[in-house]
């Protein structure tokens, strides 16, 4: 099976049993896994850019790695996020951070940079910082509810203080500095939006089932936005070919 399929029947079979009967114990660590394969099927789109493998794998370990370090600091000081602490359900960690947040770290900024890969470093930084505060806005107040962490906090929305979301901004902005402005086909743009769109329905449907209605017309409105966007890049994409056509 490849890691497209692997990623997508996961995704289909957790999905169902987090709606309906829940996760069964003895598969407890497939909260974790999820993560790894999100993180893993993103590199997979990732390799339709054409770049060496060395270099795309070399530049995910480093986000992975930076990201982690600052999960550390933030569980460790309170600081950039806000006061939480990690429980066990993603599985093994260390300095209490679980290893599989450092996969949902790369999975998310490799999803969204290849969106937008061909657009100037600095407006791909901004977009890229919008659309992780989309996601967030989804997947924090779900993954609270369900106990994926906790907040030693009041208030806020849903209970996640908002410097929490101001840090994943300011963080993922940062790193998209890290990939180069470059063309990407059309395919891998879908593939991407297609994962984006997945990713924040799954949480969109999790926070209704556990009553948090902002965050599941936020992932609608979210997939509906990210579909335009390929239905637009495909027009321009067509109106661009056809001219090349005619002179032909």
């Amino acid at each position: 099976m490849t890691i497209r399929g692997l990623f997508w029947f996961w995704y289909a079979t957790g999905l169902v049993l987090m709606l309906t009967v829940g996760v069964p114990g003895w598969l407890s660590f497939s909260n974790g896994l999820f993560l790894l394969f999100y993180a893993v099927y993103a590199l997979d789109i990732e390799r339709g850019i054409g770049e060496r493998r060395a270099v795309r794998l070399g530049r995910a370990a480093i986000i992975g790695l930076v990201t982690f370090l600052i999960e550390y600091i933030g569980v460790t000081t309170g600081w950039p996020f806000g006061e939480y602490a990690y429980t066990s359900v993603l599985g093994f960690g260390i300095g209490g951070v679980p290893l599989a947040i450092a996969c949902a770290w790369v999975g998310v900024m490799l999803n969204i940079i290849l969106l937008f890969r061909h657009v100037s470093r600095w407006r791909r930084a901004l977009l890229v910082g919008c659309w992780t505060i989309v996601f967030d806005l989804v997947l924090d107040p779900v993954a609270y509810a369900r106990g994926f962490w906790l907040w030693d906090h009041d208030g806020g929305f849903y209970g996640v203080p908002l410097a929490n979301f101001i840090s994943w901004v300011i963080i993922a902005g940062m790193c998209s500095l890290a990939f180069p402005v470059g063309t990407s086909s059309l395919l891998v743009r879908r593939r991407a939006a297609r994962l984006l769109q997945a990713m924040l329905m799954m949480f969109g449907l999790l926070g209704m089932k556990e009553g948090l209605v902002i965050p599941l017309v936020i992932a609608i409105i979210g997939a509906i936005v990210a579909e335009g966007m390929l239905r637009y890049d495909d027009s321009e994409s067509k109106r661009t070919v056809q001219p090349l056509v005619r002179d032909l």
